[in-house]
């Protein structure tokens, strides 16, 4: 959209063509991230929030099983370190009688989604043999794809988008937390890598 410049003076001139550059500059870096070839450029799906299910506990065994299976190695410190922040929550909140989370909790909640967003962003990947059968196209050739472990368990956990979801809810906060705890069991309980 081009730049209606109402004064005359040199400095408005400049400053209008220097945002259309920036501007344009933004749209290209958007429009190459998304465009499919680099999964760590990509954006991520917006989060939309949700109730943590009912059945959790059995969301957690199928996803744990499902990311075992594919070969998506989490190591047990990376998801122990999420339980704790949630567990420190999860033990202030346990013995108040209120409806609603106390103001501190929220925000430590809003602090866990920030960390859950950055562990996601700061994924590198690692490189992962294929087998044969496994025709993924991916890094073509080589015989290796690269995985994303923490990406895909915060994805297929849905982890920020129950963290939206429990907004100032302290049943949704407790339910959150066991959520954690039975991820965190099935990982033990599939052999997850420790270190």
């Amino acid at each position: 959209m081009p730049c209606s410049v109402t004064s005359s003076s040199p400095r408005s001139t400049f400053m209008c063509i220097r945002t259309e550059r920036v501007a344009t500059q933004m749209a290209e870096w958007n429009n190459n991230s998304r465009d499919g070839k680099d999964p760590q450029k990509a954006l991520p799906p917006e989060t939309i929030p949700k109730k943590v299910p009912e059945n959790y506990v059995d969301e957690a065994e199928r996803i744990m099983r499902s990311l075992k299976n594919s070969g998506t190695t989490i190591t047990t410190s990376k998801i122990r370190s999420l339980l704790s922040l949630v567990t420190d929550i999860y033990n202030k909140e346990n013995t108040s009688t209120e409806d609603k989370l106390q103001s501190d909790s929220v925000v430590k909640l809003n602090l866990m989604r920030v960390r859950i967003a950055y562990e996601y962003g700061r994924d590198k990947g690692e490189s992962k043999s294929r087998s044969k059968e496994e025709g993924s196209g991916k890094e073509e050739g080589s015989g290796k794809e690269t995985v994303y472990p923490m990406r895909e368990f915060i994805t297929q956990a849905h982890l920020l988008e129950y963290l939206k979801g429990i907004s100032t809810d302290r049943a949704d906060l407790i339910r959150f937390a066991h959520y954690m705890e039975a991820l965190v069991a099935f990982h033990r309980y599939l052999g997850g890598k420790e270190n």
